[in-house]
């Protein structure tokens, strides 16, 4: 009786081990630029939870994923392109079934790039106006994560904006402090009715004029790498077409901020220029797949400096791995 209920007491403990263990997420460390600037080397990610469970699940549209390469080495992709879809790359960006797929604030966070610090313009304006502005340019698909890359051919970049964090101090007596960006032909405007630090993100996007403001916390650490301010939204508050016809040139559009308050009220810490992930057809110009029920198109954020599904071609669902959870 004795010996029996000492078994039974260890094989409930080792299955109790095997269950966490079989629970527990795995770790990845990243060692290649495909994912960059998100991802860079040394970087770590983790899976979800009970990784073993992530080949039952459908995979999602921008998840990143732990794949089985075509010669059997793992790799990190994010996926593009779903099951029974067709998949398109137009002009630098993603289209599916003939739309171009918008990304959200935080999804552009992670594939974007900072392009440069603004300045402000001192002289425009009066004295309690302060400006930012940069005029129509043009602005490349380099990375300076990737100093090896700067002999390669680099692309314009027509997909741009501005961000940029606030300190409301106080409020006026209009009761509002008010936050001006142009985009283009485009002006939207930004009010913040309490006191405290937000982001105000607004530019070119997919097709789309977007513009977001999300407050940032002061008692929580750093988000993952980002172009943008930390802790940015899923969504957009403001996402319409792009309301002028696609430009001739591939000039990024007139960008401008605008913060009608005086220093007392509102302080302008910083704002900087962004732009969007050029996505790149294959080197031999194929740049639409047509999956079937049981594919998936996986593509690298760094296209000049990734192997993918542009070379690969389409996966069967099998060689995804494991789902990639958010850097910790």
């Amino acid at each position: 009786m004795t010996v029996r209920g000492r078994a039974g007491t260890a094989a409930i403990v080792l299955l109790g081990i095997g269950a966490v263990c079989l629970a527990w997420p795995l770790r990845f460390q990243i060692d290649g630029l495909s994912m960059a600037p998100g991802l860079l080397p040394g970087d770590e990610v983790t899976s979800g939870v009970l990784p073993a469970l992530d080949r039952f699940r459908r995979p999602q549209r921008f998840e990143r994923w732990v794949l089985s390469a075509g010669d059997g080495t793992r790799v990190i992709k994010r996926i593009a392109g779903l099951a029974g879809e067709t998949v398109a790359i137009v002009g630098g960006d993603l289209a599916v079934n003939g739309e171009t797929i918008l990304k959200g604030p935080r999804l552009l966070g992670e594939m974007g790039s900072v392009v440069s610090a603004v300045r402000p313009d001192v002289t425009a304006g009066a004295a309690t106006t302060r400006h930012w502005v940069l005029p129509a340019h043009e602005v490349l698909d380099d990375a300076e994560f990737a100093p090896q890359e700067r002999s390669r051919l680099l692309l314009p970049v027509h997909d741009c904006g501005l961000a940029a964090e606030v300190v409301v101090h106080r409020l006026p007596a209009t009761g509002s402090v008010r936050i001006r960006v142009r985009v283009g032909d485009s002006l939207v405007s930004c009010r913040m009715r309490a006191a405290g630090r937000y982001a105000i993100v607004a530019g070119r996007l997919d097709g789309h004029l977007v513009a977001a403001a999300w407050p940032l916390p002061t008692s929580l650490p750093a988000g993952p790498r980002s172009c943008l301010p930390d802790h940015a939204a899923d969504n957009w508050n403001l996402a319409i077409p792009w309301p002028q016809p696609a430009p001739e040139d591939t000039l990024a559009p007139h960008l401008a901020l605008i913060c009608e308050a005086d220093g007392s009220t509102a302080a302008v810490e910083s704002v900087t220029e962004w732009r969007d992930v050029l996505h790149r057809p294959a080197a031999d110009g194929t740049g639409i797949w047509k999956l079937r029920a049981d594919e998936y198109l996986v593509l690298g954020d760094f296209p000049a400096g990734s192997i993918d599904g542009r070379q690969w071609g389409p996966m069967h669902h099998t060689a995804l791995r494991h789902r990639v959870m958010s850097p910790p």
